[in-house]
């Protein structure tokens, strides 16, 4: 009965000795493989070219081109290289042997041949031929689906920064809107009760200590409230942002975070207004107020630097404090942090945070500048 395996195996037998290629032919024939005779090198070599076997066996001793001369073209071909190749000699020579081995070959039968011998390493590198192209197939097919996912994957993490950009966006535009119902519509009521209170508490001299404590009291709480809610106006969205530019916007802040928290800040910038957009003068200023933040958090600083550097083709910025520091390596990260990075991210630039316990922490960004009218 013929075996299933050896019927899809076939095999090239390239042999210049007729009785011995018959015999090999019928010999493999019968346990079952497709056989291919060559009774020569050059045939051998374009027959193998057109249509690889899956196993060569290959006499040394040829007239015209010999046995390694065919193994080393086979060798050299993409084609043909991975070509199982057997050698069929009657040399006892060592020094033959290890030239065939160099050059490639995967056995040698020795001649005369002994039927069992030929069958049974046939069999064995018909197998592991069968299992290589297996493997290969195999490997093939996972670096294909690795691929794909890969693919999937950065379209995902790509969809992911737009919506990241896109929810930022809508973020922004909120507060701004917000800022500026709190500033124009509650501010201007606010001022205008401050008014009539004060022009009430004139009034309300005559009438005795308590009312004018009354309306002492009514007029400071406005006057609070009014100072309230020109802070969360300020944190929501600096007017001074939209109005004369991020330098005049950052410069507040710092001033601001200076005199609120007692934490000695110094600031410096090489221009007095960047030419860059809006959406990059927004982004700069939320990260030099997300830092801070995290400064008086987190940091227990005595002193903060801030620094804005316009470059030809880069904004770069830095902040930097003394305070205890963490480990990055270590440290888990915080929403602060990974905010900031996405920030910067989103934007096609680069963040590093340096720090070491005990020695504060360096933010370096840097932008790619923008001018007014790209988006």
């Amino acid at each position: 009965m013929q075996n299933t395996a050896t019927a899809r195996t076939e095999v090239m037998i390239v042999e210049d000795t007729s009785a011995s290629l018959e015999l090999l032919c019928e010999l493999l024939t019968q346990a079952g493989y497709a056989v291919r005779p060559a009774p020569e090198g050059a045939m051998a070599l374009r027959s193998a070219q057109a249509k690889p076997p899956e196993l060569i066996l290959l006499d040394i001793r040829m007239p015209g081109i010999d046995g390694f001369e065919v193994c080393r073209r086979l060798k050299a071909d993409a084609r043909t290289r991975d070509i199982p190749v057997i050698f069929l000699s009657a040399l006892r020579d060592e020094s033959d042997t290890l030239r065939g081995f160099a050059l490639g070959a995967v056995d040698f039968i020795a001649k005369p041949y002994r039927p069992e011998e030929v069958l049974a390493r046939v069999r064995t590198h018909a197998e592991l031929r069968r299992l290589q192209s297996g493997l290969e197939e195999r490997v093939k097919e996972r670096t294909a689906q690795l691929l794909e996912a890969q693919t999937r994957l950065l379209e995902s993490q790509g969809r992911l920064q737009e919506l990241a950009g896109f929810l930022q966006n809508v973020r922004e535009e909120e507060r701004t809107h917000i800022a500026r119902e709190l500033h124009d519509e509650l501010g201007q009521t606010l001022t205008s009760l401050r008014i009539d209170l004060g022009w009430l508490r004139g009034k309300c001299e005559k009438q005795g200590a308590a009312v004018v404590d009354r309306a002492n009291g009514a007029y400071a709480l406005v006057e609070r409230t009014i100072d309230a809610l020109r802070r969360i106006s300020e944190g929501l969205r600096p007017g001074m942002l939209d109005v004369l530019g991020l330098a005049a916007a950052v410069e507040h802040h710092v001033t601001q975070f200076e005199e609120r928290n007692g934490i000695s800040c110094s600031l410096a910038m090489n221009r007095e207004e960047f030419a860059i957009d809006g959406e990059l003068a927004t982004a700069i200023f939320r990260l030099i107020q997300e830092a801070l933040t995290n400064v008086l958090r987190h940091a227990a600083a005595s002193q903060l630097c801030v620094s804005i550097d316009e470059e030809d083709a880069c904004i770069r910025v830095g902040i930097e404090d003394d305070g205890h520091g963490f480990q990055p390596a270590q440290n888990k990260k915080t929403f602060g942090l990974l905010g900031m990075q996405e920030r910067v991210k989103m934007l096609g630039g680069s963040i590093t945070i340096s720090s070491e316990p005990g020695a504060g922490c360096r933010i370096e960004a840097s932008f790619p500048k923008r001018g007014d009218n790209e988006q």
